[in-house]
């Protein structure tokens, strides 16, 4: 799949049990356009059922590069092909095992590449959630407030299979993987807003396969709102600010000092007075309206303190 006169991209997937959907997903990254050069590098997490196999054979006949591994969870194993990655490729992207990527993907972001300068870029772009058999699909809301640092300390609007980044932001997260990292697509969009910048495309390159056993799921609408502050109250939040100030442990001397001093607020409101006037003061905010009220009202009450807690780094998909 190699050609040494195209801009170099590598696909990063790693896979768990995914038998059922994982020929449709790797078919799709062997039908992708544009005229790039693909390299496909897949990690197995331990898988049980007909995954191996499956691998084995697409290596063979399709030359992916297959790696064989024990169960770490998918934030490990994630990492793990993120800090094996060479830093010669043009463009990486993260890949799932159970969505469908659209021929056009890279062209696209190579389009959005094209108009900046250099740093660390992150492409990426709306959700299109798809029924399990493919045959229906919606398209989520584009995020109208922007994409900021603010906003990503306390949500992640960049989904792990959208993504497509730059050797600059791979460079910035490779090696940074610890236990206070509540998902690996979440710690990219810190970084990338942190120190990047972040190009959203309102128009979806992947069909986002919902099936009811998605390690991450997503939905939309009133029971999406409803779902995501469900998630808060069961400690979504406190596993957020882990992530954050776990964030601002490893790149403190490089933080901007405006993000540094933001986030110290935010992580310092212990107690409740000063929660409340951080709920209502500080600039973290999501990106609807009804979000941001209910994430200042959760937030007052306790909702993101920091508590020890079994790592979300060690979930299995």
């Amino acid at each position: 799949m190699v050609q040494n006169d195209k801009k170099r991209v590598l696909i990063l997937l790693s896979a768990y049990n995914g038998e059922k959907y994982l020929r449709e997903q790797l078919d799709s990254l062997l039908a992708l356009g544009g005229g790039f050069s693909y390299t496909v590098r897949i990690r197995d997490d331990g898988s049980g059922d007909g995954t191996r196999a499956i691998l084995s054979e697409y290596a063979k006949r399709c030359g992916f590069e297959v790696l064989f591994g024990e169960n770490i969870g998918y934030n490990a194993s994630f990492f793990s092909l993120i800090d094996g990655a060479e830093e010669d490729f043009d463009y990486y992207a993260l890949c799932d095992q159970d969505d469908v990527w659209l021929p056009g993907k890279f062209v696209r972001a190579a389009e959005f590449f094209g108009r900046e300068e250099g740093g660390p870029l992150l492409y990426s772009g709306v959700l299109c959630l798809a029924s399990e058999d493919l045959s229906e699909s919606r398209v989520l809301p584009y995020p109208k407030r922007g994409v900021d640092f603010y906003n990503a300390m306390i949500q992640n609007v960049c989904s792990g299979h959208t993504m497509v980044f730059n050797a600059p932001l791979l460079r910035l997260i490779k090696g940074t993987f610890s236990e206070g990292i509540l998902s690996y697509d979440h710690w990219i969009l810190l970084a990338a807003t942190a120190f990047g910048k972040v190009l959203y495309d309102d128009v979806p390159q992947v069909l986002y396969r919902q099936h009811g056993k998605n390690a991450v799921g997503a939905s939309g609408g009133g029971k999406g709102a409803a779902k995501k502050l469900g998630y808060l109250r069961a400690g979504r939040g406190r596993a957020m600010t882990l992530q954050l100030q776990a964030f601002c442990t490893r790149f403190r001397d490089r933080l901007k000092e405006e993000y540094l001093r933001e986030a110290e607020r935010f992580l310092g409101a212990s107690g409740f007075c000063r929660r409340v006037k951080y709920a209502f003061r500080g600039k973290a905010y999501r990106q609807s309206g009804a979000e941001t009220l209910a994430f200042r009202f959760l937030f007052a009450l306790g909702a993101y303190r920091a508590r020890p807690s079994r790592s979300p780094g060690k979930e299995k998909e």
